[in-house]
């Protein structure tokens, strides 16, 4: 656990949740590893995405409490809409999301990752009410 911890802080992760992500959402249920922090330009800006999953044309930005304020809401808004332009997708996860129904979440994404493309296979990762993953295709 603490080297994962340690490789995602060298991989740029700077959140408890940016943590969680690939710690309980994506590892444990075979999807794709996301880059950390990229650097995004549009017209609003230098801009930085939480993670990406560039390979499917995705963005996945972790919101924690900083995101409950109005003006940030409508900062990511805009950001959405730019990403939107250039045929991104961008989903908001929030800590119930990663931490409270990871397995669900990690089905979501799976959809959503074939959709746009990618072709590995995910998995259940074992706990109890994570869903027969071998059953989807």
């Amino acid at each position: 656990m603490l080297t994962a911890l340690v490789d995602d802080l060298e991989n740029g992760t700077h959140s408890v949740l940016e943590h969680g992500y690939p710690d309980r959402v994506l590892r444990p249920h075979g999807l794709p590893e996301p880059t950390s922090q990229q650097v995004v330009v549009s017209e609003s800006g230098r801009q930085y995405r939480d993670v990406a999953h560039a390979d499917v044309d995705l963005h996945v930005e972790l919101d924690g409490r900083l995101h409950d304020e109005a003006e940030a809401r409508d900062d990511d808004a805009d950001r959405d809409l730019d990403d939107l332009a250039r045929g991104l997708v961008t989903p908001r996860l929030r800590y119930r999301q990663v931490f409270t129904t990871p397995c669900r979440t990690a089905s979501r994404l799976a959809v959503l990752f074939r959709a746009r493309g990618w072709t590995g296979t995910p998995h259940s990762c074992g706990r109890p009410g994570c869903e027969d993953w071998g059953s989807k295709s």
